[in-house]
Order: structure tokens, then sequence, then C-alpha cells
């Protein structure tokens, strides 16, 4: 055991040498009250009483060790600095209040939470192409982080889709190594004190973390992988415009740079990161590429994509079979909230939802509130209840917020229903006050104050979203009209929750977002379109729109129009497209999947473009552009031009390779006829020396061997 490296370990955690022989080390800690001595003993035949009785006199809490090597005194410090003894408890504790938290409104039922895996890709750097996941996704996150080297890992889905259950699952894994590991899970909400997200983050760390010991040495076992770091609602500090529908524009990043370089500065060595957030455009874009090349391979990144839930996972056979036996569209239902609803209900309630599954939801609302009813006791009937949380959810609207402590919410709900709650106060047979009856509210089945006791959210994304789609819905458009900004991602979720409503509710909300359309980014708008429309509306110039996924979607000339605009890594499956809703329009590695075009133009007149683009081998691109790889080439293939599109696949040493964005592969092609330069990226791609996956590409090892056979020396 190098004695140095010991020194250094032992200063890492605040120790002073006090002596140094080649026999024994005594090491000195000064904290507040507490004064300790370690005395490391490297000779055996040395007697150390003498020297524990030394410091025991000058009022040292005198230890000896005889440590063999430095993994086990780091052990040592680690488990004393970080009360790892208590870490299973707090754990079990923090979990068993989560899950508690997501079945209390089915009150006193037997109902267990039961966390059900959701299907999922993954995307890592250098792979050839995302792949679907095959075991369930805790093992798989397991897996990735734990691999030796740092790792960062983002778990991205819709709203209400699962990212914080899934998070809570990563957090409860590591049960299993308790002893060794510390995991700090922190959960980020926007509220009114909400500033720089480096100071948002180590707050939330600091009242995790259960020791007293100085950032810097959090710090150290971060870096270590002792103290792996979960950080759920990445996406909550984003600022409105940090979105899918700016294309990536560079100054956007920047925004979202500085939350990403404090996460970044940690990454090294061992590190183990783990984010949720909402799926964006930020972790597929070239900019993130770029930001984590900037650190020079000091860490991987593993992204994790949470599908549609499977309703066969979710639902007894008997069930599933009913749903099918009756039509019912699955998309009503696949959500993980609702879902979880219909798993837990009678089989006669079961049945009698089948008959009008539109109003699946609002049914689960008429449910979870009468059972609120029961469980504290209230007299305020369901109707009420829903328009008080409707009334909260359109206050936090109002803020920009997602959370708030206790005491503003208390504020917030007697601000907005003060007239309701005077009224049931005084039918309460207890005679509760008005600031009582409040308080009741703030402790309801639909609110979590998991974690911090003192700060409320919403149970989850989906029920916000929700209520606040319904309030929205009742409220005179002067109060989207009023919002300066638009809090874009609490639409968002009111958006989505309307997903599985009725076709007449969704009409409704769309009528009073259509007002405030102009005011949106182009992802808001056009994910207005799709879910509560079924088809994209509106005119949009100049603009551009990276990792979306359109389905089911009719793009009609006579609805919408889109000029000058940019489509990145976009997916779009069983869609109609009319031509003509395209002029100078470019499609850079996107995926058509069983698409067909309902309009007829002449060759080329609209100017559309595909650029590493994949229909595969439909002919849907031909039929869109009207302009073929061979007609672009006259059959002539271009080694030159093959030989310079691979060389762009590896790194600066010319041999290992690297992957590329097609976006910014396009950019690298200064004056060329990007046409010709694309035909022939076809080509490649046509003879498995290029393969691609959305906006990612590989140089495949055909690829490899025919550039350094064709290479000028």
């Amino acid at each position: 055991m190098n004695v140095d490296h010991l020194d250094c370990l032992f200063q890492e955690y605040g120790y002073d040498v006090k002596e140094r022989t080649a026999s024994y080390r005594v090491y000195l800690l000064n904290q507040g009250m507490y004064h300790g001595a370690e005395i490391q003993i490297m000779d055996d035949d040395i007697d150390a009483t003498p020297i524990l009785d030394r410091y025991s006199k000058l009022g040292y809490h005198a230890k000896q060790q005889r440590f063999k090597s430095i993994e086990q005194a780091e052990s040592y410090l680690f488990k004393g600095f970080f009360n790892t003894q208590t870490t299973a408890n707090d754990i079990n504790r923090r979990y068993t209040e989560f899950a508690a938290n997501q079945v209390k409104h089915y009150c006193n039922c037997g109902i267990k939470y039961q966390y059900i895996s959701m299907p999922y890709s993954i995307y890592s750097e250098g792979a050839e192409d995302t792949v679907s996941g095959t075991s369930d996704i805790i093992s798989a996150i397991k897996e990735a982080i734990n691999r030796k080297g740092a790792h960062l890992v983002v778990v991205e889905a819709a709203a209400g889709f699962g990212k914080t259950c899934t998070a809570y699952e990563v957090y409860k894994s590591f049960l299993d190594n308790s002893e060794y590991q510390k995991p700090i899970f922190t959960e980020l909400s926007r509220n009114r004190d909400a500033k720089q997200f480096k100071y948002i983050l180590w707050s939330e760390i600091d009242k995790e973390k259960d020791t007293t010991a100085k950032q810097e040495l959090v710090v150290y076992n971060i870096k270590k992988g002792k103290i792996p770091l979960i950080i759920d609602g990445f996406d909550e500090l984003l600022s409105k415009n940090i979105d899918n529908g700016k294309a990536g524009q560079l100054n956007e990043f920047e925004q979202v740079e500085t939350m990403l370089s404090t996460i970044g500065d940690l990454l090294t060595d061992e590190a183990k990161i783990i984010l949720t957030s909402r799926k964006t455009a930020i972790f597929a874009g070239a900019e993130f590429g770029d930001w984590v090349d900037s650190y020079n391979g000091n860490f991987d990144v593993i992204r994790f994509q949470l599908e549609k839930p499977n309703i066969k996972q979710w639902l007894s056979t008997e069930r599933y079979e009913e749903i099918i036996g009756k039509n019912v569209p699955l998309d009503n239902i696949s959500n993980p909230v609702l879902l979880t609803y219909l798993r837990n209900i009678s089989k006669e309630d079961f049945s009698d939802l089948l008959v009008y599954p539109e109003t699946i939801t609002d049914k689960y609302f008429e449910y979870l509130l009468n059972r609120e009813k029961e469980r504290q006791n209230l007299i305020i009937r369901w109707e009420d209840q829903m328009q008080i949380f409707e009334n909260l959810a359109k206050s936090f609207v109002d803020f920009d917020i997602t959370g708030e402590n206790r005491s503003f919410v208390k504020e917030l709900i007697i601000e907005y229903n003060k007239s309701r709650l005077l009224y049931y106060k005084e039918l309460t047979p207890t005679k509760q006050t008005l600031d009582e009856l409040a308080d009741t509210l703030t402790n309801h089945a639909l609110l979590d104050r998991t974690g911090n006791k003192d700060f409320i959210t919403f149970i989850n994304e989906f029920i916000f979203g929700y209520l606040l789609g319904k309030s929205i819905q009742k409220e005179p458009v002067t109060f989207l009209q009023k919002l300066n900004p638009i809090p874009e991602h609490l639409i968002e979720l009111a958006i989505y929750a309307y997903k599985y409503s009725s076709n007449d509710d969704k009409l409704k909300l769309w009528d009073k977002f259509s007002v405030i359309k102009d005011k949106m980014s182009l992802y808001l708008a056009v994910t207005t379109d799709c879910i509560l429309l079924k088809k994209v509306t509106g005119n949009y110039k100049c603009a551009g729109l990276n990792s979306f996924h359109f389905e089911d979607i009719n793009i009609l000339s006579e609805e919408c129009k889109f000029v000058e605009t940019s489509f990145v890594d976009s997916v779009f499956e069983r869609c109609t497209f009319d031509a003509n809703a395209f002029y100078n329009v470019t499609f850079t590695g996107c995926k058509f999947i069983d698409c067909d075009v309902n309009s007829d133009l002449s060759s080329g007149s609209n100017n559309i473009h595909c650029y590493g683009c994949d229909d595969y081998n439909t002919g849907f691109i031909s039929s869109l552009v009207k302009v073929t790889t061979s007609s672009v080439l006259q059959k002539q293939e271009d080694i030159d031009l093959e030989i310079e599109i691979l060389s762009k696949y590896f790194k600066v040493d010319g041999k290992s390779p690297k992957m590329r964005y097609i976006s910014t592969l396009r950019k690298e092609f200064g004056e060329k006829n990007l046409d010709v330069v694309f035909a022939t990226f076809e080509l490649l791609k046509k003879k498995g020396m290029i393969l691609i996956d959305g906006n990612n590409s590989h140089i495949s090892k055909s690829g490899i061997a025919y550039y350094h056979k064709n290479i000028q020396v």
C-alpha cells in the first residue's frame, strides 16, 4: 500500500497528517466538538498503546487502524462520514412513502403499489442503432451504471409516462449495495425562487445527504461513484425557449449548457448520474453531442426513452380480452395512471367503463375524489373538489410553477376558492376554521409532499395536466392571452393529459389554445394540433422541428403550409402527406414508416429535399421528392466524393470511427451541391457502408475497409 496515497485520502476527508514515520501515521480531525485521532500502524511489531495514550490525554478520541489497502481505508472513512448504516433504512423509508402516496386515493382497499416496467429504447454513443430494451428497464439502467467509468444516464419520457416512478425504482435498487454506496435522490420543481441550476441542485443535495460533510467531500465521493446522483425532473428548470421547437439553435442550447456543465464537472472517474426529463430535442441534438465531446471522453452517455405502456403487462388476460372484444381504442387508455385505475377497480365498474371509453378519465377523477371523501372525512362534493384543484392548477400557471411551500399552496387554495370553502366550513360537523379546512386540502390525494414535507406539488404530471386542461377549457380566452411569457412546459402537460379525453373535449381545449398559437414555439403548436386534432394547421416559415414523432397525422395543404422549414431526426408513422403543403423544405435524418403521398406535383417544383432519411424501401421518399438518386448522379459514381463523405466518420487520428449527426454533416460540404452529396450518401447507405438511425449515422466495417482501400496516401 502506498502510504503517500493514504495521506492524500485522509486529507480529502479533512484530516491533518500530524505524524509521519516509516512505522505509523497519525491523522487528526478537529470538527466542531469532535476531535479524532486515527493511528495507522504499518509495522506489525510496533506497540501502538503509547501513541494512543498520548493522544487520548490530549482529548482526542484515538483509534488504532491497520489498513492493508487504500480501498479498505476509503471504505472505513466513507461509512463513518456518510452514516451508511442508515442508508438502507433511508431508502426504504422514502420509497415506502412514495409508494403509499401513489395508491393512497384508493383508501383501504388492500391495493399495493407495483412498478411495471415500460417498453423502452436505448441509445448510447458508439452504438450503430437505437435498440429496444429486452430486460426490465431498472436492470438495464443498473447494468449501464455498474460498468467501469463515469456514466450519465438520461431517462426520457412524455409527460405522465413514469419518469419519477422509474427514478424511485433506480433509487430503491441501491439497497443491494447500501453499505458501500449512498445514493442521493433530488426532485427538482419549478417554484417562485427557482434561479441558477447549480445552487438549486446543491441546495437539494444538502437536504438529502444526511451528513455534515462539506460540499468538497460530497463532490469527491460523487466522482468516486460512492454517491450516485439521481436528479428527477431536470426539465423542470429549463426556460420556456428550450424545447424541440427551436431546431437546436446554438444560442438556445447555451441556456441549457450552463445547467449541463454543472453536471459535466462532476462526471469524472467513476461518477454515476441519472437524470429524468420529458422528451426534448436537447439530448438528441448535435449541440449536445458537441458538449459531450468537449469533455474528451471523461464519461459516456446512455439515453433510455420510455415508450407507451404495454397494456398486456398491466391488465389481466380477462380484462385485456374484454377491451379487445369491445374494440376500445388502445390509445384511449395507454397511460400508466389510467391503467393502474383499470387494473384495480371492480369487474362491474371495469365493464361499465368500456361502454363509453372516452369518459374513463372523468370517471377516474370521480372515483378518486369520492374515495378522498372517505379517507379524509370530507363533506365536499367530488365536483367541488375537482373545481378547487382545477383552480389550484390554474394558479400554478399564473406563477409559472409546478410546486411551492405548503403555506403558499394553502393561501392559493383559500384565495381562489374562498366562497366555496366558506360554504363547506359551515356544513362541517366538527366546525373547522377556514384555515383548518384549507390545511386538510393540502393533504389531499391529488397533492404530493414526498421528500420535502413542506413542499407541495401535484401527485403526478397527468393529474396536474388534466386539471389544468379542464380549468383552461372553462376559462375565458383572456386568461391565456394575458400570459406573458407562455409557460409552455405546463401547457404541454395539459395537452398530453387530454390525449385520453373525448374528441369533443379535445376540440374545446384546442379552440382555447388557438388564440395563442402564434405565441407558441413550433414544437408546442404542432403538438397541440397533433394530439387534439390529429392534423396540422397553420402556416410556418423559416422554422425548424427536431426529434418529433408524428403518428396517424394528416399534413394537408388546405390546412397548413411549411415554407423554408427544416425537420431533423423526426419520425413520421402512418401519416398522409400533401406535397403541396411543403415549399423549400428539408428532411434530415428522418424516418417515414407506412406513410403515403396524396397529391401530384411536377418534378422538384416544391424544392423538397431528404438528406439521410429512411422509408424502409417503400418508395415514399421518391414519391415526395420526385427526384431519384440515379437522376441526380446520372448513374456515375464519384469515388472521390464517397471517400470525402466516409472521411467524416473518423476522429482526428484518421483511424478511430465516430458517430456523426446527419444534420451536422450537411454543413461540412460548403458550396457543393447537397443533392449530389446526399445521392452519393444514399448509395453508400445502400451498399451497407453507412448505417443510419434517425439523425445518427455510423460507418460500418465494410465502409472502413472501403475507405482505407481507396484513400490516397
